[in-house]
């Protein structure tokens, strides 16, 4: 199954439906954000195991105006098949969002206010897939 969007493409990324793909592309909008989390969810659905995410941002461009609170949304769903959250981005991306995340973690430290959030940044599909596939390897033995 493959849902397009305007800029963004939700499929599965092997045969065993344990990888959705999202992939963006210039340009998206919240509409077409909001569909993609709905197809993910409901891909979510219809399996009754894990299923990690990965988010192909390369060729994303900055989000349309409200980022946080669409982003923030997407991110409090707490589906039981949910498992991890894989983004591909550019470097700078990476460094940018890391650092905001280790400020915010030092500045609610011990106030219970922030989570960490759990995902992880690579710099290709192909490093998405590996990673995904040596995180399995440890966890099944």
């Amino acid at each position: 199954m493959v849902v397009v969007e305007m800029g963004i493409e939700v499929h599965w990324d092997n045969p065993e439906q344990t990888i959705v793909m999202i992939v963006y592309t210039r340009p998206w909008t919240w509409k077409d954000f909001d569909a993609a989390i709905e197809q993910m969810v409901a891909m979510f659905n219809s399996v009754n195991h894990q299923v990690d995410v990965v988010f192909n941002i390369l060729d994303a461009g900055f989000p349309p105006a409200d980022a946080m609170s669409h982003f923030k949304k997407a991110a409090e769903i707490k589906h039981v098949n949910g498992g991890m959250l894989i983004y591909v981005a550019p470097k700078v991306l990476t460094q940018f969002v890391n650092g905001i995340v280790r400020i915010l973690t030092v500045a609610f430290a011990g106030s219970g206010t922030f989570e960490t959030p759990k995902f992880i940044f690579t710099k290709s599909v192909e490093e998405a897939r590996s990673y995904l596939l040596a995180h399995r390897t440890i966890k099944a033995s």
